[in-house]
């Protein structure tokens, strides 16, 4: 074999060679292509399961101290009206002890008030199914659903209702045997 023929096919082994790497490239980088996706896909998944154990830890804790400064806006009423109750104990009087519990309730209102919370108005108030909850319905000399009578009261934050008004309602005149027939 002469020197050019050696070389001919040297370079057709080596073409070869390189075609053959080629092939197995080609049949490895789909598999190395979908093994760095699933691995992606992993740690996507695992990052996505640590954010959402993140927010409900963060969450969680969030509600405490929302719920720990509530809790303290209240602690004062308490402190004030175990004190009072204490006093009534110890100088059995009553009086202190009324005017002492008067002062504690208007105390308590003030945190109401600061807490965006009112009263739902009823009196003179015509039913309203959404403010108020009919407990009784009975025939009046009132108009008839108008409210006559409120058992416990309701209560509105920010105009929603966080207890609607237990209320007596009317049925208007009751009718006589006369308008029956």
């Amino acid at each position: 074999m002469t020197a050019k023929e050696d070389k001919t096919q040297t370079d057709k082994q080596t073409e070869i060679e390189h075609s053959l790497e080629l092939r197995s490239e080609e049949t490895a980088s789909p598999e190395n292509e979908l093994r760095s996706t699933i691995d992606r896909l992993q740690r996507l998944q695992a990052e996505f399961e640590n954010y959402k154990k993140r927010a409900l830890r963060e969450s969680a804790a969030y509600e405490q101290r929302v719920v720990d400064s509530v809790i303290l806006d209240f602690l004062p009423l308490y402190d004030n009206l175990q004190r009072a109750f204490q006093s009534l104990s110890s100088n059995h009087d009553v009086e202190t002890f009324v005017a002492g519990v008067e002062q504690i309730f208007a105390q308590f209102q003030q945190v109401l008030e600061a807490k965006g919370i009112e009263p739902i108005e009823t009196k003179n108030q015509s039913f309203n199914p959404v403010l108020h909850e009919a407990m009784l319905s009975t025939p009046s000399d009132v108009e008839k659903n108008m409210i006559i009578e409120e058992f416990m009261p309701g209560y509105l934050r920010d105009e929603r209702v966080l207890r609607a008004s237990k209320v007596s309602v009317s049925q208007g005149l009751p009718l006589s045997e006369e308008e029956h027939e």
